[in-house]
């Protein structure tokens, strides 16, 4: 009997295996889908969820198509997880499925904690890493506590569209539920993803020494954990001034956007005020690998004119 064999032999091992489809949320709602909810069941999701006419709600549009029970756990004004919220959630409601959101590719502090509570009340958990693809796959901070997580390829990579739902394990009960994915492979694995993920750490670095002198912005994530990898710089500065710097840097040639600048009518202001503030300041300032100093510099540069006029 050969004790180690010459080479790998074990499939199942390490895999992951991942569905494609044309978008994230066509890969939850499949999820969704083979979960199988009951009428009484919840999905639980976080209370920072935006809205588009372009684009719909992303994470909430499948929750809302099947015609799914769902909850709403709090964020803090850092964008966190409240976790006694989230506890009140699972105490008052039959959650089935539990969603953690990675924001802009960072990893909330509370995050295991909060699945070690799911884990506890017997729910699935789906991660969405929309904006945490390198997060995951460079980083190995996020994306493997959960049952599965789903990627937005398009959000983090030059294409122009593509999801993936991937599961952590070869076993998973929900697997062998899944008849319908697309059949052709977008192949992120054609890019160097560990250079892309360096170069996003890299122009985060230049962008928070050069904001942190302005006093009329606050950045959301000061500094970055080893392994998160970005796929925006968030500032928070007034109403206002953030509508302004939004339309003023676009038309200047910089692509700053407002993620989650409204949200879904299914949340109520006055029970979830956090939400609302941070949706009301929140810019979100691109760092990602096209970019080089000189353009962050330039970017900033202006960025100085606008608050200071």
């Amino acid at each position: 009997m050969c004790l180690i064999e010459k080479k790998t032999n074990r499939y199942e091992a390490f895999n992951r295996p991942y569905f494609i489809y044309d978008r994230a949320r066509d890969g939850f709602q499949v999820f969704l889908e083979a979960a199988g909810l009951k009428k009484n069941e919840r999905v639980l999701m976080p209370s920072y969820i935006g809205w588009s006419s372009r684009e719909g709600s992303g994470v909430f549009d499948p929750v809302n198509k099947l015609k799914l029970g769902y909850e709403f756990y709090k964020v803090t004004s850092e964008l966190e997880i409240d976790i006694e919220s989230l506890r009140n959630a699972f105490k008052n409601n039959n959650v089935r499925v539990l969603v953690i959101i990675h924001y802009f590719g960072y990893v909330d502090k509370n995050y295991e904690e909060a699945i070690a509570i799911a884990r506890n009340y017997g729910a699935l958990v789906l991660e969405d890493e929309a904006h945490a693809l390198l997060t995951d796959i460079i980083g190995g901070i996020s994306g493997r506590m959960g049952d599965a997580c789903i990627f937005s390829l398009h959000k983090m990579l030059p294409m122009n569209a593509g999801g993936m739902l991937v599961f952590n394990n070869t076993s998973h009960k929900l697997i062998s539920k899944i008849t319908i994915h697309k059949k052709k492979d977008p192949a992120p694995w054609q890019y160097d993803l560990k250079r892309i993920a360096e170069k996003r750490i890299h122009n985060v670095g230049i962008l928070s020494r050069m904001l942190m002198p302005l006093r009329k912005i606050k950045r959301l994530r000061v500094k970055l954990k080893p392994g998160e990898i970005p796929q925006t710089y968030p500032i928070i500065v007034d109403r206002a001034v953030r509508d302004a710097l939004y339309f003023d840097l676009n038309s200047s040639g910089y692509g700053a956007v407002s993620l989650y600048h409204s949200m879904i009518q299914q949340l109520d202001k006055k029970k979830y005020p956090d939400s609302f503030q941070l949706s009301d300041t929140i810019l979100n300032l691109p760092v990602h690998q096209d970019i080089e100093e000189p353009m962050l510099r330039s970017m900033v540069t202006k960025i100085k004119e606008l608050l200071y006029r």
